[in-house]
């Protein structure tokens, strides 16, 4: 590489999840870096202040965007900061010191991407970590647990753009008429150029979850409703599974009209047999996940908000 990785954190407002990202980007090992902040106006003194604090000097950029989304954010930091190679992160996410190493070393020949799971931080309070053991489960998260937990390496289809470290590619840039799932589209039109997406578990960070219980039904909501919308848009980034939620949602609109009909009880039981499964089968699952009993009580509840509001 003939320039520094530009590591590229987009976000709206100054606050302390910032401050620990920048924290942690400044114990990076490995090639040279600069750190591209991309906020909608500049730090006021005293996070000005902060920032300084930590020494970072020439290797963090500060790049006030006006409001705009992630993609616009993006956009603006690979155009000035002309880098070969550059990683992204959420501001709400954090890396371990190797991250920037691990992920540089497994970008080699047709691999335009690498990435990795982001994990649940595990200082986090229970209201952040229940919804991060539903998003580790295949039942909870369908395929894309993988996101969110460490399995073997691997290539993929596509990877959300809080842990990525990508090859420029010319002319290639992210979809400003996207706020969300611009990511995926992302992976989809490298792998239309005919490069690679290699998961490495080694390749993590840290990423704090929307806390249960109205911050995650509404992240929840808008992945499924953006899902919907590019799958209505002929974008080929959706997969059946992800059609579950909003059928087993409208099984329970089916299954409250069937128990309140005049049906035989043989029927209504046959009509309440899934529902009945379905229970079983998060009862079992969070005991699994469940690291505490807090989490044992809550996790159930999280399973269930979250396949009603994606499915919505």
């Amino acid at each position: 590489m003939n320039t520094p990785v530009a590591i590229i954190v987009p976000f709206n407002d100054w606050n302390e999840w910032v401050l620990e990202c920048v924290r942690h980007c400044a114990a990076l090992t490995g090639p040279p870096w600069v750190l591209w902040l991309l906020p909608d106006a500049p730090p006021p003194p005293e996070w000005a202040a902060k920032l300084a604090a930590l020494g970072l000097g020439e290797r963090l950029r500060i790049e006030p965007t006006g409001p705009g989304n992630p993609a616009r954010k993006r956009n603006i930091a690979l155009d000035r900061s002309g880098a070969e190679v550059f990683a992204l992160l959420d501001s709400d996410a954090y890396a371990p010191s190797g991250w920037l190493a691990a992920a540089v070393a497994r970008l080699e020949g047709d691999i335009a991407i690498v990435t990795g799971p982001n994990l649940t931080p595990p200082a986090d309070p229970l209201w952040r970590r229940v919804p991060g053991r539903v998003m580790e489960s295949p039942l909870g998260f369908g395929a894309a647990c993988i996101r969110h937990v460490r399995v073997g390496r691997r290539f993929v289809r596509e990877m959300p753009t809080c842990n990525m470290l990508a090859r420029r590619m010319a002319g290639l840039r992210f979809r400003e008429e996207l706020d969300t799932g611009e990511d995926m589209m992302y992976c989809a039109d490298v792998r239309a150029r005919g490069g690679r997406i290699l998961y490495d578990p080694e390749v993590a960070v840290f990423h704090h979850r929307r806390a249960l219980f109205r911050p995650f039904v509404r992240q929840f909501y808008n992945y499924g409703y953006d899902k919907g919308a590019l799958a209505r848009g002929g974008h080929e980034i959706t997969y059946i599974w992800q059609a579950l939620p909003a059928l087993f949602t409208l099984y329970l609109c089916a299954l409250v009209a069937a128990l309140l009909a005049p049906l035989p009880a043989l029927w209504r039981g046959l009509a309440a047999l899934p529902l009945a499964l379905y229970a079983a089968a998060i009862l079992v699952e969070s005991a699994r996940l469940a690291r505490s009993l807090g989490e044992l009580w809550l996790v159930p509840s999280g399973f269930l908000l979250g396949h009603l509001s994606y499915g919505l």
